[in-house]
């Protein structure tokens, strides 16, 4: 949970003015708000726990539907890596068949290394930019 306070104070001729701010990623707000609400309007404060929890469960909801699609598209991208290296293999079985020894290597040859090149760039942890 993280938790940003800003305040600003300014005093002019005898006036005073203070601006507070609270930025947080808590879903709940902070419990002097809560009593400073339940003093005003307490009517107000079981409404602020039943959006609290209706946007919970939403942002469980899109939690859980964000790692499907992530674990779907992971799947599909492997399927495909799965067709299109067994295209070339076959393209270059083809070739070997035919007696185009020197497109069967090259189509081999450039299939496998691309494979190969995938698989250790696809393990290499990406560096973070923040």
């Amino acid at each position: 949970m993280a938790n940003r306070h800003t305040k600003a104070h300014s005093r002019d001729s005898g006036q005073e003015l203070t601006l507070s701010s609270t930025t947080t990623d808590c879903p709940l707000l902070p419990i002097e708000q809560l009593e400073r609400l339940a003093r005003i309007a307490p009517e107000r404060v079981n409404w602020v726990f039943e959006q609290t929890s209706i946007e919970s469960a939403h942002r469980r909801n899109e939690h859980r539907r964000v790692h499907t699609l992530i674990f779907s598209e992971r799947l599909v991208s492997i399927f495909c890596a799965l067709v299109v290296a067994l295209a070339g293999l076959a393209s270059a079985l083809y070739c070997a068949i035919i007696n185009k020894e020197i497109a069967a290597s090259v189509l081999g040859g450039a299939t496998l290394v691309g494979m190969v090149t995938a698989f250790i760039a696809g393990k290499k942890p990406t560096e973070k930019t923040t």
